[in-house]
Formats: structure tokens, C-alpha cells, sequence
């Protein structure tokens, strides 16, 4: 068997495992109250680790790579502890044989109490001859491995919409999980999804028994509960229209924003600005770059920096007010030249006619 928690392990004083259960409050969103539930939690299931099969299909696993990279705080490690993964494709030693029985036992012998992570779409296309697992069509593996999970996990945008490799033309047939097991799955879309969103549903799960409270989208409020827009760096630019036209170019006075070269983050449900990445580092708006919208079931979008509609209209109506004030400016110049013009004309005709009654009075004396 395979004890992913041996490879993150570490030993923890009671003050260090206060002090993570207080992270993974905040991480929650939940007051400082529910710490001692919390830590209540995590040491009732370290003699009975929650078993989880983590299964992969049509991805580029950078998920598991985000996961498993997590640093500080190392919350994910604490609550790898907690935990058994019986199978993990990427980060398992065995292969083969070997592994394809691993699963076999684990369905077997946790039938209705593990937890089932997806991470990739799920190609059905032609029997979903387009992904095989040992031999077999991921569809069927999901399917099987679904029958006795009491939670469902969608980890990443492939796995909760189909993401990229849903695309079009989606020659695969890929689709996200809820599409193909159907009831309540957790959706935790991110390209790839930050470790906290995955940890912090697992301490839901692990604290109250049940799935957190999941939005429209099946993804938790806790994390996708705002856009991103609502606490963006740049919000200032967009709210005085002064959006970045290219790319290595800024305001020597405000950070512009980036809607006119595409951001999506007015249409985004995230808490990327609150929670950052690499290990509380930064993240996509704060590097300079625009919001590709991961989390959103549309994405991947194309062109991807257009600007979106929201923010289109916006753009427009501040172009038509430029053109409004230049043409209001060149009236103004144009008007000014006319009346100067015609002065000057009236100025040269009252000093020729002066200078001809001039001339007359000349030649009558």
C-alpha cells in the first residue's frame, strides 16, 4: 500500500498543531472559535486516516504538481497526515499490475468511505477509447471508482468542466465529472487549482462531515464566493478608464488595468488576490498579467486577449468620450481661427479704405 502521508511527514509539538489548526481556520474562513473543533477533528481521524483514490485523466497533472509544491503555511502537510491515499497515479511507487490492484483492494475494502479525487477531463467519445487506465477507458474506471466514494472531488478545470482538453473541436468527447456520474460533486476548478482550495475542502469534509457549501458552479463559497475584480491592484485604473494598450507599458501614476488586453477578472469567482500563489508570493493580475478566467467554466476562452464584453462597453464609452472632447477641441480651434481670420480680413480692409480717403483728400487739395 501507498502511505502518501510518509513522504510529507514531520513531527509536530502540540503549539505547532495549534498553530495549523488556527492556519486552516483562517484558510476556511472560519472564526477562531472553531480552532479547537478543528484540531478536534484532525487528531480523531489520525488513527482511522481518511483513504482516498486520486485518479487522473486527460491533464497535464499540473494540479498534483501545485499540491504537492505547497509550502508555507505547510497545511496540506498536516493534512496529508491525516489521510491514506491508496492510489495516485503520478506520486505512487508501484506501477502496473501491481498498482491496478492496489485500486481493485482499496474500492473493495473502503467501499463507501473514501473520498474520490478526479483530476483530468474524462474523454467518453467512441467508449472513451481516448484515455485508457490499465487497459481500460477512464470513463468506466471513474464510473466504478464512483459507486463507493462518499464524496466526489472534481480537482482542477479539466476535471470540473472538461477544460482544455473540452475545447473545440473536443474530438474526445471530454467532459467534466458531475457530467458524467451526475449528484454532488465538488468542483475545484483552477488551472491548476491552488492547494488551499483542495485542503480546505478536505478539512471541511474532515470537520462537519459533509461537503462545504458549494456555489451555482459546484465550486465552495470560501473560496469562489467573489470576482476577482472586487480586489484587484489595478481596480483604480479601471475605475478612472486608464487601461494598459500593450503589454510592458504602465501609468507613471496608477497601476492601469489590464481589461482592454483581456482580463477577465469582472466575470472571474476566485480569492486569487487574498490567497496568492506560491507560497503567498503573487498572482496573475499583480505579475502584470491579465486573469485568464481558470475557474470559470468557459475557460479556455478565445481570443484570449480580447476584452470581454463588461469591459468592452466600458472601453467604447470612454473612446467615444475622447472623440467627443477632440472633436469639442478642434470646434473650438476651428472657431477661434474662423473669428481670427475674419479680425484680420476686417483689420485689412479698414486700413485700405483709411488709406484710400487718404489718397482722395491728397489729390483734392
Amino acid at each position: 500500500m501507498f502511505e502518501l502521508g510518509k513522504v510529507f511527514r514531520k513531527e509536530f509539538t502540540r503549539r505547532d498543531f495549534l498553530k495549523y489548526s488556527s492556519s486552516l481556520a483562517v484558510l476556511m474562513g472560519l472564526s477562531e472559535l472553531y480552532v479547537p473543533r478543528i484540531a478536534h477533528a484532525l487528531e480523531s481521524v489520525v488513527s482511522r486516516k481518511t483513504p482516498v483514490i486520486w485518479l487522473h485523466g486527460a491533464e497535464c497533472t499540473g494540479c498534483t504538481v501545485s499540491f504537492a509544491n505547497s509550502h508555507y503555511p505547510s497545511v496540506a502537510e498536516l493534512v496529508l497526515d491525516t489521510l491514506s491515499v491508496k492510489y495516485h497515479e503520478t506520486l505512487m511507487a508501484a506501477s502496473g499490475h501491481v498498482a491496478e490492484k492496489a485500486l481493485d483492494d482499496a474500492i473493495r475494502e473502503f467501499n463507501g468511505k473514501y473520498v474520490m479525487i478526479v483530476e483530468g477531463a474524462i474523454p467518453t467519445k467512441d467508449g472513451g477509447i481516448y484515455c485508457k487506465i490499465g487497459g481500460k477507458p477512464f470513463v468506466d474506471v471513474v464510473q466504478k471508482v464512483a459507486k463507493g466514494a462518499a464524496y466526489h472531488v472534481a480537482l482542477g478545470t479539466c476535471a470540473s468542466y472538461g477544460g482544455i482538453p473540452a475545447s473545440g473541436p473536443n474530438p474526445t468527447g471530454a467532459k467534466g465529472l458531475k457530467d458524467v456520474i451526475g449528484g454532488t460533486v465538488v468542483n475545484i476548478p483552477g488551472c491548476p487549482a491552488h492547494p488551499d482550495w483542495l485542503v480546505g475542502t478536505i478539512v471541511n469534509i474532515l470537520l462537519f462531515g459533509k461537503v462545504p457549501d458549494l456555489d451555482s458552479k459546484g465550486r465552495p463559497t470560501i473560496f469562489y464566493g467573489k470576482v476577482i475584480h472586487e480586489n484587484c491592484p489595478r481596480r483604480g485604473g479601471y475605475e478612472q478608464g486608464r487601461f494598459i494598450r500593450n503589454f510592458g507599458s504602465e501609468f507613471p501614476d496608477i497601476e492601469g488595468c489590464l481589461g482592454a488586453k483581456g482580463c477577465r477578472g469582472p466575470v472571474t469567482s476566485a480569492d486569487c488576490p487574498h490567497r496568492l500563489w506560491n507560497s503567498g508570493t503573487n498572482f496573475c493580475i499583480a505579475a502584470g498579467a491579465p486573469c485568464a478566467g481558470c475557474v470559470e467554466p468557459e475557460f479556455p476562452q478565445t481570443p484570449l486577449y480580447e476584452a470581454v464584453p463588461e469591459v468592452a462597453k466600458t472601453i467604447r464609452a470612454q473612446e467615444n468620450d475622447d472623440k467627443q472632447a477632440a472633436i469639442g477641441t478642434f470646434g473650438a480651434s476651428l472657431g477661434g481661427a474662423v473669428v481670427g481670420a475674419a479680425a484680420a480680413a476686417g483689420g485689412m480692409y479698414l486700413a485700405k479704405e483709411k488709406s484710400r480717403q487718404q489718397a482722395s483728400k491728397a489729390e483734392e487739395v
